[in-house]
C-alpha cells in the first residue's frame, strides 16, 4: 500500500516533478515511424511527460520535436506551415528549425539581432527500429538509444504499433507485471488451447498462484514466475521490466518477440507501443493481420486513429452472452482485456485503499524500482546507470519447463538466455 505522497511520486511526469525529471534521462519512444509525417508535410501533434510538442521533417528529411506553442506569442505551430527547411508559425511569419533555432522574423526591421537571442524548445529525435525517439533529458553528449533486440531488424522483420490508454502509465504497467490474472482475465470457457504454454494454455489453470521470484538486473529485474504442472514440474516464465517503462513477456515458442513501452503522455493517459519483430526472417501476413485486428500483442483502433476500437466509452463491447458462454470476459482480444482492468480503476487510482497479496509482488518491485530510482538520480544529480549502459536492454524475455525441486537459480542456461549481454570491446594498443 502506497501514502498519498508516494503514490504522487510514482505518477506525475510532469518537467518539475521527480518522476519527470527521471525519465527524460532516457531516451522515449514517442511514435510509430509510419506516423512521422513525410518531408514538408503538415506537422502532427504529440504529448509527452505533460508537454504539449508538434513533430515534423523539413525539407531534407530530418525529424524535427518542438513545443508546440510559438516563443512569439504562443500560437500553435500545429497550424504552422512545414516549408523550405523550418516550420513557419503563421501569426507572424516566425520561422523555426529542428534545432529550434530562429530562422527569420519577418515583422521584425531588417537590422534586428534579436532573431539570434530566441529560440523555440526542441529536442534531438532519432528514428529506429521502426520508432521515434525523443530524448528530453540534460545529459551531454546525449546517451545511446537501448540496445533492444528490434533496433537495427530489417524493416519487414518489425512491425509496430501505437495506441492511447486513458489512465497513468505505472497502473497501465502494473497489468503487464501481473502474471496471476492471466488464469482469470483471458480464460476462454469453451476450450482450451492446445498449446500448453499459450494464455489460454492449460499450464495457466492447472496453478492459479504462481510462485514469484524477483531478480534484479542493471535496467531493472526480471520478474519470474514459476506454475506447478504435468504434476512434478514447474512452468516458469520471466518477464522483464526494463526502466522506466519497458517491459517484455514471454512468446509462445516459434512466436514474434515483443517489447511494450507504457509512456506517459500525462499524468492520466499513456501511449502504449508495441515492437514485435523477429530475428530469424520477415514477419507473416497471418501474425500482422492478427495484429491489426487486435487478437493478441498489440490493440485494434479505429482506422486512421490511435482511439482502440473497444475501449470505456463504449464498455469494451462486451458481450454478456459470450461472458456465460465463450470468455470470461465477454471482450474481445487480450489488450482490450487488459485495457478494462486498469482504466476501469480509474485515470490514476487510489494505491492508498489497496489490500496487496502474495500475487502483486511484481507489481511491487516496480514501484520500488521507479521510486527509488528516481529518487536517488534527482538527489544526486547523476542519470541511472541503466540511461548510460544502453547494452543493459538486450534482455529477452523467456520460457521453460523444470522439475519442480530444481530452484531457478541453478537453471544458469535458461536464466543466462534472458539476461543483457556486455560487448566485448577491443583492448586498446
Amino acid at each position: 500500500m502506497l501514502t498519498h505522497e508516494n503514490n504522487a511520486l510514482l505518477t506525475q511526469c510532469g518537467p518539475q516533478t521527480t518522476m519527470g525529471r527521471f525519465m527524460r534521462s532516457f531516451w522515449i519512444p514517442a511514435m510509430t515511424a509510419e506516423q512521422v509525417p513525410a518531408a514538408d508535410a503538415p506537422p502532427v501533434r504529440l504529448t509527452l511527460l505533460n508537454e504539449r510538442l508538434v513533430v515534423f521533417r523539413d525539407s531534407e528529411g530530418r525529424v524535427g520535436v518542438i513545443e508546440e506553442n510559438c516563443p512569439h506569442r504562443g500560437a500553435s505551430l500545429f497550424f504552422g506551415r512545414n516549408e523550405e527547411g523550418g516550420i513557419r508559425c503563421v501569426y507572424h511569419g516566425w520561422k523555426f528549425d529542428v534545432n529550434g533555432n530562429c530562422l527569420e522574423m519577418p515583422a521584425e526591421p531588417k537590422t534586428s539581432r534579436m532573431c539570434q537571442n530566441v529560440k523555440a524548445r526542441a529536442y534531438p529525435a532519432r528514428m529506429a527500429g521502426a520508432l521515434l525517439w525523443v530524448y528530453m533529458g540534460d545529459a551531454q553528449p546525449v546517451p545511446d538509444l537501448p540496445a533492444f533486440g528490434f533496433i537495427g531488424q530489417p524493416d519487414d522483420h518489425l512491425y509496430a504499433s501505437r495506441w492511447q490508454q486513458e489512465c497513468n502509465y505505472a497502473q497501465a504497467m502494473e497489468g503487464e507485471l501481473d502474471s496471476a490474472h492471466v488464469s482469470f482475465l483471458h480464460k476462454e470457457l469453451n476450450r482450451t488451447n492446445p498449446d500448453h504454454q499459450a494464455l489460454t494454455g492449460k499450464y495457466f489453470q492447472e496453478d492459479t498462484a504462481p510462485l514469484w521470484k524477483i531478480l534484479p538486473n542493471g535496467a531493472g529485474f526480471m520478474a519470474c514466475n514459476g506454475r506447478s504442472v504435468d504434476g512434478d514440474k514447474r512452468y516458469w516464465r520471466i518477464n522483464q521490466f526494463l526502466l522506466p517503462f519497458f517491459t517484455m513477456i514471454p512468446p509462445r515458442p516459434g512466436d514474434a518477440q515483443l517489447v511494450r513501452m507504457w509512456v506517459p503522455m500525462t499524468d492520466e493517459r499513456c501511449w502504449v507501443i508495441c515492437v514485435s519483430w523477429r530475428s530469424d526472417g520477415p514477419l507473416n501476413d497471418q501474425e500482422i493481420m492478427a495484429w491489426r485486428n487486435g487478437e493478441n500483442s498489440h490493440r485494434k483502433v479505429v482506422p486512421g486513429t490511435t482511439v482502440p476500437v473497444e475501449r470505456l466509452d463504449n464498455d469494451y463491447l462486451i458481450d454478456r452472452q459470450e461472458q456465460k458462454t465463450v470468455s470470461f470476459t465477454g471482450i474481445k482480444g487480450i489488450r482490450a482485456q487488459d485495457a478494462m482492468v486498469t482504466e476501469s480503476a480509474g485515470p490514476i487510482v487510489d494505491r492508498t485503499r489497496e489490500h496487496l497479496g502474495s500475487s502483486d509482488i511484481a507489481v511491487v518491485a516496480m514501484r520500488r524500482a521507479l521510486m527509488e530510482g528516481a529518487t536517488k538520480c534527482v538527489e544526486s544529480g547523476s542519470p541511472h546507470q541503466a540511461a548510460a549502459n544502453p547494452w543493459l536492454y538486450s534482455v529477452r524475455a523467456v520460457q521453460t519447463v523444470l522439475p519442480r525441486e530444481q530452484n531457478l537459480e541453478t537453471a544458469e542456461d535458461f536464466l543466462g538466455s534472458a539476461r543483457a549481454t556486455q560487448p566485448i570491446h577491443p583492448a586498446n594498443d
